[in-house]
């Protein structure tokens, strides 16, 4: 998987010519690297997923073209980076493809576009000022997602102070491989083991040598000091999970970076826990499951097919 950005500034959506594909970028104002920069994030120092490895991984898609990572809540809600949604925030546009390896499905594979969900809503955090902090977003789809042996829910929690300092942690997605290497055919989902690292440390390797930039309370770093293991460009939105005697948790969400994979400049990643009781408010103001209205009609149409038949 790959870093992200120099600078945080988010990531775009690029409308190429005819034919190419939108792009998810981050704009990199980088002073070790000063030419401004539109690569693709993807996931540094990775390896090919195995298929069901990570059932809660979402590709989310604006007309029909991955742009970023996103991740299964439950039947009905989605999480993502808000960044994503900068350049385009009407729900109609965006579609979420779950229980996939690739991010490109072939046309002739049906079931791949069974799996393939319609945006509802868009819910931004009201904290986002459309960059970072509070890069976090929550969508809810149109329809139930169907769970199956390649789709499910991950989980979360309130806190994940429980997982500082953990070196067995993961970051998924179908960003770019490096700074200048986009994943490249059957562009397989990517899985790439990081270490947690607290902000203190975070902060202090982000100002050197001269770097001068603040690491936030809802945010969180990943990767290793040297490098080489990071998300990349493609990549946001997307999961950091780790996990707890068998159960996943998703401790952040892709969120930006200073290129990809490079020394003292780690993954930089939403913070779950501290926007927990929004996520969980959210979900319930706006219904966590809206009831099918199929067995309803069904219902009521049995219960007048009765009345009719009882005796006068």
């Amino acid at each position: 998987m790959g870093a992200r950005g120099k600078t945080l500034v988010p990531l775009l959506v690029v409308v190429a010519t005819a034919g190419m594909a939108l792009q998810s970028t981050y704009l990199q104002m980088d002073p070790e690297k000063p030419e401004l920069q539109e690569p693709d994030l993807l996931s540094v120092g990775g390896d090919d997923a195995e298929l069901g490895r990570w059932p809660w991984q979402g590709s989310l898609r604006v007309w029909g073209n991955h742009l970023c990572g996103a991740t299964l809540l439950n039947r009905r809600w989605v999480l993502t980076a808000a960044h994503c949604f900068q350049k385009d925030n009407v729900p109609f546009d965006w579609t979420v493809q779950f229980g996939e390896l690739t991010s490109r499905p072939s046309l002739w594979n049906l079931q791949a576009y069974s799996n393939r969900y319609q945006i509802e809503d868009i819910f931004l955090s009201p904290k986002y000022l459309e960059r970072y902090p509070n890069d976090i977003a929550l969508l809810k789809l149109s329809s139930p997602v169907t769970y199956n042996n390649f789709i499910q829910p991950i989980c979360l929690l309130n806190s994940t102070y429980k997982f500082e300092n953990r070196t067995d942690c993961w970051v998924t997605g179908w960003g770019a491989i490096g700074e200048d290497e986009s994943l490249p055919s059957p562009n397989t989902l990517q899985e790439v083991q990081v270490a947690i690292i607290n902000n203190s440390m975070c902060n202090h390797m982000y100002k050197k040598p001269d770097f001068r930039t603040n690491i936030w309370g809802d945010m969180v770093c990943a990767g290793t000091p040297e490098g080489g293991k990071d998300a990349c460009f493609g990549d946001s939105g997307g999961p950091l999970v780790c996990d707890q005697d068998t159960v996943w948790y998703q401790v952040g969400v892709v969120s930006w970076g200073i290129g990809c994979g490079r020394p003292n400049r780690p993954g930089v990643y939403t913070n779950i826990s501290h926007h927990y009781n929004w996520i969980q408010s959210t979900m319930i103001r706006n219904g966590l499951l809206r009831p099918d209205p199929v067995p309803l009609l069904l219902f009521l149409t049995l219960a007048w097919a009765s009345s009719l038949m009882r005796p006068a």
